[in-house]
């Protein structure tokens, strides 16, 4: 008896939490500014790199906290990156960093009512976790020199560079703070623009460092929840 009742009361809870929590998919584009820079001791170089256009998807949950706020984590496959142009007097050199990761951001979300829908306005901690990347670099001073012409696979194994030019290393988790904001339609479709700051260095090598920064612009839809939780949207 008691362990019916134990089960009824916790599939009552079940039922009722997941009756609040709202479901969802979206799909965009990420803008990458991946920073690099040249540090050995005596020389400390900042590059200049120009953003890279790359994809976002993913999914997501919400579940209220209260009327107003929700919790609000999500599972995207996100490519970040970035372009380098390089140009001196005996060197004139492009570099493509295309990078592939799985990132989860944990934001808290504010809600606004506007209209039949609401605005949105959130922020919290991103992790993320690199699964794979290329970087293609070319150089117009020396045509068809695979010693500067070559694409290398990248690997997120933390490693050190070594002399082997069809690969390069990372370090494979990133760690940053997210913010973001957007709008939801009443019928569940939402708009979404979204910028992550990531604090670590991901570059494996000595001198070398490299860090992700990323803007990215999303739409999505949200499904599920009851009644009740959307009026409080």
């Amino acid at each position: 008896m008691k362990k019916t009742t134990l089960v009824i009361v916790l599939t009552f809870i079940a039922n009722a939490l997941f009756a609040q929590v709202s479901f969802g998919v979206q799909l965009g584009t990420n803008i990458a500014f991946g920073k690099s820079s040249y540090d050995n001791s005596s020389l400390l170089t900042v590059f200049t790199n120009d953003p890279k256009v790359g994809l976002l998807g993913g999914f997501l949950a919400e579940v209220p906290i209260g009327k107003k706020f929700a919790f609000r984590p999500e599972l995207n496959f996100i490519q970040k990156g970035s372009k380098t142009n390089s140009t001196l007097s005996f060197y004139d050199a492009s570099t493509k960093i295309t990078l592939n990761y799985i990132e989860i951001p944990l934001n808290v979300v504010y809600k606004l009512r506007a209209g039949s829908g609401n605005f949105f306005f959130g922020l919290g901690p991103s992790f993320a976790f690199g699964v794979s990347g290329k970087n293609k670099h070319s150089n117009s001073n020396y045509p068809g020199d695979p010693k500067y012409n070559y694409t290398a696979d990248i690997k997120f194994d933390g490693n050190e560079n070594d002399s082997v030019i069809s690969q390069e290393h990372l370090k494979a988790f990133d760690f940053g703070a997210n913010i973001l904001a957007g709008y939801r339609l009443k019928m569940g479709i939402f708009f979404k623009i979204g910028y992550t700051y990531n604090f670590l260095d991901i570059d494996a090598s000595k001198y070398y460092g490299y860090k992700n920064r990323s803007l990215n612009v999303c739409v999505g839809y949200l499904f599920g929840g009851s009644k009740s939780a959307k009026k409080n949207d």
